[in-house]
């Protein structure tokens, strides 16, 4: 199953061997990422640092690193897309709440409102073929709006 991030169905990416389920970085006692590895698209946790692939259509995995490493994105939110039903609402549907989704959880990560903030978000959401297989997940990431790497977490950072 692959994740589309907020736009065209292109290309799937996998690093580390990882499927979309897979965790293969090492984690602390807390959680957090410890060792480099691929991560599945729905493994990804609250906190977790990622670096983008060279293509980010369609993901189905991503390199996760320590936070204390530079890193692309940090993943700030998750959540169930409150669209129901079997039939595949479209893109333009799933993307709006998936966007507004993370919009809305943003300020409380960062401490400060999008708006105000000089971070961005990128989103990931279900694709029409993984929405046949029941996925409503989406998972929101910080990211810098010039593409600059990110080292630390942004929780509360005000940025």
């Amino acid at each position: 199953m692959k994740r589309l991030v907020a736009g065209a169905v292109i290309a799937v990416a996998a690093f580390g061997g990882a499927g979309a389920f897979d965790d293969n970085t090492v984690r602390d006692d807390s959680g957090a990422i410890i060792e480099s590895g691929g991560l599945g698209a729905y493994a990804i946790q609250i906190g977790d640092c990622v670096n983008e692939p060279g293509d980010m259509e369609l993901v189905q995995s991503l390199e996760a690193v320590p936070c204390s490493q530079a890193h692309d994105a940090e993943a700030y939110a998750d959540f169930q897309l409150r669209l129901t039903g079997i039939a595949w609402p479209g893109e333009d549907a799933v993307s709006e709440e998936a966007w507004m989704g993370c919009y809305d959880r943003y300020e409380a990560f960062v401490g400060i409102p999008r708006d105000d903030s000089e971070l961005d978000f990128w989103v990931l959401q279900p694709t029409e073929e993984s929405w046949a297989d029941d996925d409503r997940q989406v998972t929101c990431a910080l990211a810098t709006m010039d593409g600059s790497p990110l080292r630390g977490s942004m929780r509360g950072s005000n940025r």
